[in-house]
């Protein structure tokens, strides 16, 4: 198992809530709609339960100054919202399929703006891999994965806009040898 010391924590919060940061200003200009970041909590994964209600998700694993799994997680209500404001109500065959094209693409905009903007506040590269979609209990997913890994904890942080219509999960699950990066890395910087 994986200790994170207080400095460690507080260095975890600090990346996320920039990519958070950045992730809510992707959303905004994707969905022509102000989406707002939240406080980061960190999240014991032996405590946690999988919520069904986050249904869709896109998951990336990371590779660079940090690594591990990130997720962007949607309910259903706001998955609907975001796909009616990313694809035209078309009557098409591939209907569902051009949906699923968006939120692939979606995911990699926002994932991509979040990780970029981590990887320059450390000062170095983040690479992600080609994105997983899940289109049913995506949390329940998401956690298996972390299990099957050996993952501890992850960093989380909800952002939404003012209607409250939009809800995302932002998740960062660092791999356990990135600990040290962690610690290596220098709020003064």
């Amino acid at each position: 198992m994986t200790e994170f010391s207080h400095d460690e924590r507080e260095r975890l919060y600090e990346l996320t809530s920039i990519g958070a940061s950045h992730a809510s200003m992707a959303f905004t200009l994707l969905l022509h709609r102000a989406v707002a970041s939240g406080v980061p909590h960190f999240v014991d994964l032996d405590e946690y339960t999988a919520d069904d209600a986050w249904e869709t998700g896109v998951i990336f694993q990371a590779d660079g100054e940090l690594t591990g799994l990130v997720a962007i997680l949607l309910p259903a209500h706001s998955c609907d919202i975001v796909s009616e404001r990313l694809v035209d109500d078309g009557d098409s065959e591939d209907h569902e399929h051009v949906i699923e094209s968006a939120l692939r693409e979606l995911g990699n905009i926002v994932a991509s703006h979040t990780m970029s903007s981590i990887a320059d506040r450390l000062g170095g590269r983040i690479l992600l891999s080609v994105p997983v979609l899940v289109m049913e209990e995506a949390d329940s997913a998401f956690v298996s994965m972390l299990r099957e890994r050996g993952a501890d904890h992850f960093v989380e942080c909800e952002l939404t806009d003012a209607d409250s219509e939009i809800h995302v999960r932002l998740i960062f699950a660092p791999e356990s040898k990135s600990s040290g990066d962690v610690g290596e890395y220098s709020a003064a910087e």
